[in-house]
């Protein structure tokens, strides 16, 4: 998914997160990563060992941009609409406050407060939170020594993310296939899985996000998710497994039925989801333009089931 930083509405009890990485061009020299031993510990981002599944709409865990949530109010989303989906303590926001973003008077809610890094070198810059998300990816948001091994900077995110008392989220892209293993042959799901790029993410991970938006409108949408499900839980029964949404994944267009069907067909095996509104920017250039529209029918159907 395409980076945001991370501005999360309440800090709560959780002390200042200092952030060991970002790509607003705030990099800086340093930190040195390491493995670190032990797994995460139980936190109230931990599913249940029983598979988890986000069955109401009080009970689905998001991480959302906080532009994604103005756009969603100008696509017809009224405020009290986003605040009954996102208005908890188990959704993440992501991105810079701007005026627009506040029409839907965010800043009080009690979501929590994140921040999104793409490089775990030290940045020299810190940010009130209570997570961090490392978005990992072939891309050069990421260092390439980060993308060779990402099971090892996880792991060091996540001793990082647990001596400041916050939540560790890993989303390793599909795309880093590419990277683990460039002679390769086949599609990149499949192999993605037979490397266990999820199950190494999700042995150090609070939650963890599955990035199959570029999978939607396929079939092997909901069998892709599904498995990597399957093999986070293996790694981490207490792992809370997100699924990646996109209203226009790497700029393709997709009908509103098509993203509410990928989405419904792995409600009961996800605890939430990633839901990206994305327009064009240096992430994903081919983005385009946000298509907010293409996510409300689904979301005023959670809030009608």
């Amino acid at each position: 998914m395409g980076f945001q930083r991370v501005t999360m509405l309440r800090s709560g009890t959780r002390r200042p997160l200092a952030v060991l990485g970002a790509c607003l061009l705030l990099l800086a020299a340093g930190c040195t990563a390491s493995s670190s031993g032990g797994g995460p510990a139980t936190s109230g981002a931990s599913a249940s060992a029983s598979g988890g599944g986000a069955r109401t709409v009080a009970d689905t865990t998001w991480i959302i941009n906080r532009e994604a949530l103005a756009e969603l109010g100008e696509g017809g989303m009224s405020a009290a609409q986003l605040s009954e989906l996102f208005d908890n303590a188990h959704t993440y926001i992501v991105g810079a406050s701007t005026t627009a973003a506040e029409s839907a008077n965010i800043s009080d809610w009690t979501s929590r407060q994140s921040v999104t890094v793409t490089d775990l070198r030290a940045a020299d810059f810190s940010r009130a939170a209570s997570a961090v998300l490392y978005d990992v990816e072939d891309w050069t948001l990421t260092p390439k020594v980060q993308q060779l091994d990402p099971g090892k900077y996880e792991a060091e995110g996540y001793k990082l993310a647990r001596a400041r008392g916050v939540v560790f989220i890993a989303a390793p892209a599909l795309d880093l296939v590419k990277v683990l293993d460039p002679d390769g042959a086949g599609a990149l799901a499949p192999r993605f899985l037979s490397l266990d790029v999820i199950g190494q993410a999700a042995r150090y991970a609070d939650v963890v996000d599955i990035q199959a938006q570029g999978l939607e409108g396929s079939a092997q949408y909901a069998s892709f998710v599904t498995a990597a499900a399957k093999q986070a839980r293996a790694a981490n029964p207490d792992v809370r497994v997100l699924a990646g949404l996109s209203t226009n994944p790497s700029g393709h267009q997709i009908a509103s039925t098509v993203l509410a069907g990928d989405a419904n067909a792995v409600r009961g095996v996800v605890d939430g989801y990633w839901l990206n509104i994305p327009s064009a920017g240096t992430a994903c250039p081919d983005c385009g333009t946000a298509r907010p529209q293409t996510a409300v029918p689904w979301l005023r159907q959670l809030l009608s089931s």
